[in-house]
């Protein structure tokens, strides 16, 4: 066989393959684009695909003006983001902000190649088929020498190369021959000693073989037909997100789709603040750890180290107050300011007999509901008297002691660091006393959705709504109980702390009338879920279709659930005892009666028809009671009237 001073390769489809249409990886890095800036970007370019067929205009743009200025019609990537930065901003950005921003996409772009690359399983062996003394590779691409280096060892091909000369580091490529002249200026060889590999029947083999160079198509049957398959699937315009190939669903009926948007935003938001660790609080946070957990285990992209941290209002409040005093307990009492003394200490999670003394001493009858407790001069009395402070500032500090370790069990130390918590909501009370404990530590709550703040906000905490930026999304919050239920967990709901066999361990309460309703029909539809949205996550993935797009059916699939329940799901609300300990300090039984005559007299008088109007709202879940009782024809009505309400 011939020996050639210079072996040069292909890189594409020779050395590297990816395991994904090439246009993909350009999807994917509008991907994260629009997850990071999609609020600062023109309207027309807030999907992933209207983002990439804006970089192939600009790329057309910028090949175009290089031909002009009598090159090829290459262009370079940074030249391309930056371009492409400003036709989608909405307002200019000052130079230093693109320059940071395009470095950081051309970052993302080499991880999703990294992401999808690997090694052609037969180039290595078929270079050492050719005798030769040196081994270049000559690539008409984008990005530059370094670059793809990267790319080359990152797949881990093992020969030494002298040099990578690249299309858009030269302004001229392969296809005109322009690029095999320039190389072999550089290299210092002529054409007879120097032969080509790689997959390009026009590029590769016969604009080579034009100039005198031994050229040879490099395209092994089982590979090739492997990417033809690939690239028959990708999907370049804009569509529907759940109308390519393989979703796994067809429509916003199932409300796993929004279970699959709130966590994939929680993951992607964590990945963008780099924060390694994600606490999951109990007990719907159990639930959502399971779906975190499920995506993944199937994404190719690295989630941040989840963890369960068991902790309520009741188990998290006492031991995070600063003083004992009625100011700190308006942290308390700004949401439950009707109450009485025994709640109270149920909410504190302190034993009535270890402070009854002092209630009889100051004539505090332990069931007297209290408004305004703190205005109260008993209350006062008793929040003055030092034996008391003593006492309940000793239950503190044990509590304090036992939850402080427990946390610190799970790597939540205190540290100056940032991470992230998640909950159901609706203020993230829980967040704010664990920012108390751990002032230096920065936290980042996600949450389904955030109603007003009654207290002040710790400094080191900062709260997202995944649902918040829609229009109605308050009225639904007005109804978040039978989500909770969906959300819930057999495990019982966490009381406080103590030691065992050298560790800390959750105290858990549960309630078997609650964990009956679970068995019985939560914990199907959560298994469904969980399954549903990992088969999201790979759909997601292979067709780049991003949560920014999905929101909107996520939404839809979560107003679904609650305007328009199903059956099953209303008896089970309604059969259930939902735990109310911390505040109102007992559970709360969700069961109704049907009132016939309250409906009746509600068609001919205004008061009546208020009086229904109330009823409703008690029930806590007005469309599943109208369920419950096929009322139908009122749903619709109700839905409108809470919307226009709120």
């Amino acid at each position: 066989m011939q020996s050639y001073e210079l072996i040069s390769l292909d890189i594409w489809d020779t050395i590297l393959r990816r395991d994904c249409h090439p246009d993909a990886i350009k999807v994917e890095t509008a991907t994260v684009l629009l997850e990071q800036h999609g609020d600062l970007l023109k309207e027309e370019y807030r999907s992933a695909r209207a983002l990439f067929r804006l970089r192939q205009t600009v790329e057309r743009d910028l090949g175009q003006q290089s031909t002009a200025q009598g090159f090829d019609d290459e262009y370079e990537i940074h030249a391309v983001f930056r371009e492409v930065l400003v036709r989608a901003f909405l307002e200019p950005h000052p130079e230093e902000e693109l320059s940071a921003l395009t470095e950081r996409l051309v970052a993302e772009e080499l991880a999703a190649e990294k992401r999808h690359i690997y090694l052609d399983p037969g180039i290595e062996a078929k270079i050492d088929s050719i005798p030769h003394e040196r081994l270049v590779c000559i690539s008409d691409f984008y990005a530059g020498e370094a670059f793809l280096r990267e790319l080359i060892e990152a797949a881990g091909f093992s020969k030494p190369l002298e040099r990578v000369l690249v299309s858009c580091d030269f302004r001229v490529n392969k296809r005109s021959g322009r690029l095999f002249e320039e190389a072999e200026k550089l290299l210092g060889v002529t054409p007879a000693e120097h032969m080509h590999l790689g997959d390009n029947a026009y590029s590769d083999v016969e604009v080579p073989k034009r100039l005198g160079i031994a050229a040879e198509r490099y395209l092994p049957a089982e590979e090739h037909k492997r990417r033809e398959e690939r690239e028959r699937n990708f999907v370049g315009d804009a569509k529907k997100p759940l109308q390519y190939p393989g979703a796994p669903l067809s429509g916003s009926d199932d409300v796993s789709l929004f279970f699959y948007g709130f966590v994939r935003n929680l993951a992607e938001e964590a990945r963008a603040r780099d924060i390694k660790k994600i606490y999951f609080f109990t007990r719907e946070g159990e639930f959502y750890k399971e779906i975190y957990d499920a995506m993944a285990a199937v994404s190719k992209r690295s989630y941040p180290k989840s963890y369960l941290l068991e902790v309520s209002r009741l188990a998290t409040f006492m031991p995070s107050l600063r003083e004992i005093s009625t100011k700190e307990l308006m942290r308390l009492w700004n949401q439950y300011s009707v109450q009485s003394i025994q709640a109270l200490f149920t909410s504190l999670g302190v034993d009535l007999e270890s402070v009854r003394e002092f209630l009889q001493k100051h004539e505090i009858p332990a069931e007297e509901v209290i408004t305004y407790p703190w205005q109260d001069e008993r209350v006062q009395v008793l929040f003055a008297d030092q034996a008391f402070l003593e006492c309940m500032e000793a239950e503190r500090d044990e509590k304090r002691a036992l939850l402080l370790s427990y946390c610190a069990e799970r790597d939540l130390c205190g540290a100056e660091e940032e991470v992230a918590i998640v909950d159901i909501g609706w203020r993230g009370t829980i967040q704010d006393n664990l920012c108390h404990l751990f002032p230096k530590t920065k936290m980042l709550g996600f949450y389904i959705g955030l109603i007003p703040f009654l207290n002040e906000q710790p400094e080191n905490a900062e709260k997202r709504g995944y649902i918040d930026a829609f229009r109605s999304a308050r009225a639904l919050m007005t109804v978040s109980t039978p989500f909770e239920m969906i959300c819930n967990s057999p495990n019982g709901s966490t009381v406080g702390y103590s030691a065992k066999d050298g560790k800390i361990v959750a105290l858990r309460n549960c309630e078997q009338e609650e964990d009956a309703i679970f068995f019985s029909y939560t914990k199907a539809l959560q298994k469904h879920i969980i399954e549903t949205c990992a088969a999201l996550c790979i759909y997601c993935e292979n067709q780049l279709v991003t949560e920014f797009e999905l929101r909107p059916l996520a939404w839809e699939s979560l107003k679904r659930f609650i305007y328009e329940p199903k059956r099953e799901t209303v008896n089970a609300y309604f059969a259930l005892r939902h735990n109310e300990e911390f505040g109102v300090g007992s559970y709360v039984d969700r069961s109704t009666r049907f009132r016939p005559v309250l409906m009746a007299l509600a068609l001919v008088s205004k008061k009546k028809r208020q009086e229904f109007k109330d009823f409703l709202r008690d029930t806590t879940w007005p469309q599943g009671y109208l369920t419950k009782y096929r009322l139908y024809p009122l749903i619709g009505m109700y839905n409108r009237i809470l919307e226009q309400y709120y």
